[in-house]
């Protein structure tokens, strides 16, 4: 899960985090963050635990001591630890993995996650163009029963996340192409971790099976380009998601 991480270097800090507001920030990539929640998820250091000293966590991840403060101050901002002067940093959250609703995972894996969006978006956009048009209304009732039978259905983030394959994968099958189908699939399970997380948060999961309906609504008019436009749409609402995600830092 985690590659290989360079330094951060120490001109790239100035202005490391914009504050939007109370809750929500935007970071520059600091590779040395994923380093570090890695040493804390394999030493199972437990929440209220002090973290081992600067020199000693330096020296077993192989960064630089001015690399690592930098790195520890951005898990600061992202509620992740407390660094308390004079005493050592402290864990305050162990959501680290991609398990529940970790918006600290979906940030630090942000980059990963959109090279496979934009793979995809090509392909999927490839898909809809090669739909015969007569097979548009069609294609809209099968996308509008799918998401129907979503809504009906305990809305968890498994399910969901099943929903939102069946639903893409209606559109591709539809296209008559099985490489194409089946690569998309492959990148779909590339990034099973962000869709997990994603779907845990339930504005997201309102808001995409409304867009879902709108990518439906546009096979309505019979015009591929409101189509693509729809879903398109729908792409930059999924990266805007990740972006902006919760970073669950206390008001």
């Amino acid at each position: 899960m985690y590659g290989e991480a360079g330094y951060f270097e120490n001109n790239d800090y100035d202005g490391v985090w914009d504050r939007m507001n109370s809750n929500r920030f935007f970071f520059r990539e600091n590779p040395n963050m994923k380093k570090i929640l890695k040493f804390i998820m394999e030493k199972r250091i437990e929440v209220g635990e002090r973290l081992p000293a600067e020199r000693e966590m330096a020296a077993a991840l192989k960064v630089g001591r001015n690399s690592l403060r930098e790195a520890m101050k951005v898990l600061e901002m992202m509620g992740v630890v407390e660094i308390r002067h004079g005493s050592g940093t402290y864990l305050k959250k162990t959501d680290v993995s991609a398990s529940g609703e970790s918006a600290v995972w979906l940030w630090t894996h942000r980059q990963e996650i959109y090279d496979i969006i934009t793979v995809r978006e090509a392909l999927d956009l490839k898909a809809i163009d090669l739909i015969p048009e007569e097979k548009y209304a069609q294609v809209r009732e099968d996308l509008k029963a799918c998401v129907s039978a979503a809504k009906k259905t305990k809305l968890d983030s498994e399910k969901l996340m099943l929903h939102d394959l069946e639903y893409h994968n209606i559109i591709r099958k539809a296209s008559n192409n099985d490489v194409l189908l089946n690569i998309c699939i492959a990148l779909t399970g590339n990034i099973y971790d962000k869709r997990q997380v994603l779907f845990s948060q339930p504005r997201y999961i309102e808001q995409a099976l409304g867009e879902h309906i709108q990518i439906a609504n546009a096979f309505g008019t019979g015009d591929v380009n409101q189509v693509k436009l729809a879903y398109m749409a729908h792409l930059a609402s999924t990266r805007f998601g990740i972006e902006n995600a919760q970073m669950g830092k206390e008001e």
